[in-house]
């Protein structure tokens, strides 16, 4: 009876693949999807792969590449007003836009072999670029009629709890007050020094700020929160950290290079934290989500899971010790 609803589960999606995103009607024969076989996708599904199928457009094989983000496991949105695809984790990686040969994959701009096409209710780009932006982030082959997505080779159930667990540093100064004598003493003496030091703030100032947007509602990438009043996990820490001074990049993959590298047992008030977002088509090696510290194992952080909007969550649990990569400290 299982794999009978397997099964039927698989023809549900296999019709959306085949109608969801297609051409519409009228659309020509040479855009159709050639040798397009209900029965092998099925397969494919009952075996844990995930088929998307390739298009042929004026001669040209294409994808539809929110379809192929999606079934890895990945967030996207469709922003109108720019005509852009925006693809990402809890915030943006990859934007595409209609019409365009240039995508952007992070901080970087990358010209694609043809424009990004769209057609309907979907964004088609060559299967050429699908290879260039994706093969670090998926194990899939590129075959004549689709592209099959397989399972990342090894992949651990975050839930399983075989990681270590999160500590505190026990020097950290935005919990320890520095005693009079301690610590640099010509830092005390220079005034210039001191007024710099509160303009930037501490761990401590950084946390109280984060948590007055509490219950501020999550959207995947964003506008600016004076126009949207929302956050997603990057623009948050930007917008909180902007207010002390520290220029941070808008996307958690590019925040995650600056500042110095911390132990997960010597964390301290205002470090960031960055994960990696949990599937099984998915890779285990890339930042996906970032939160700020706050101290005693919690974090601050715009998700939409488990809550919607920025919220505290426990960290010393499966799901966060397992899917932790590392932590960076900015503050000085």
């Amino acid at each position: 009876m299982k794999r009978l609803f397997s099964l039927i589960i698989g023809v549900t999606i296999i019709i959306g693949l085949a109608g969801c995103g297609s051409l519409g009607r009228g659309a020509s024969e040479p855009n159709r999807v050639e040798n397009f076989s209900v029965e092998e996708h099925i397969a494919k599904l009952d075996e844990g792969q995930s088929p998307v199928p390739i298009v042929k457009l004026d001669g040209g094989s294409y994808v539809d590449v929110g379809r192929m983000a999606g079934q890895i496991g990945f967030q996207t949105r469709w922003a109108e007003k720019d005509r852009k695809l925006l693809i990402g984790d809890h915030d943006v990686v990859w934007s595409f836009q209609a019409d365009t040969k240039t995508a952007v994959k992070g901080q970087r701009q990358i010209e694609m072999d043809a424009p990004a096409r769209k057609q309907q209710e979907s964004l088609m780009v060559t299967t050429q670029t699908i290879e260039t932006l994706f093969k670090d982030e998926a194990v899939f082959q590129i075959g004549e009629t689709e592209i099959t997505i397989f399972p990342v080779p090894g992949y651990i159930d975050p839930e399983s709890g075989h990681a270590a667990e999160f500590k505190d540093d026990p020097l950290d100064p935005s919990v320890k007050p520095i005693k009079k004598g301690e610590g640099t003493s010509d830092k005390r003496k220079n005034g210039a020094t001191v007024a710099l030091q509160a303009l930037t703030g501490t761990g401590s100032d950084i946390t109280e700020e984060a948590k007055k947007f509490m219950g501020v509602p999550y959207l995947f990438g964003t506008e600016p929160y004076e126009q949207s009043k929302r956050f997603d996990c990057s623009s948050f820490v930007q917008y909180v950290f902007e207010k002390f001074n520290y220029s941070l990049p808008r996307t958690a993959r590019a925040q995650a290079g600056r500042g110095t590298f911390v132990q997960r047992s010597e964390l301290r008030v205002g470090d960031l934290m960055f994960f990696y977002v949990p599937g099984r088509f998915k890779s285990d090696e890339e930042v996906g989500h970032v939160a700020i510290y706050l101290g005693n194992q919690k974090m601050i952080h715009s998700s939409p899971l488990p809550e919607d909007g920025v919220q505290i969550s426990e960290i010393n649990k499966d799901y966060w010790k397992q899917t932790f990569l590392y932590a960076k400290r900015i503050l000085d």
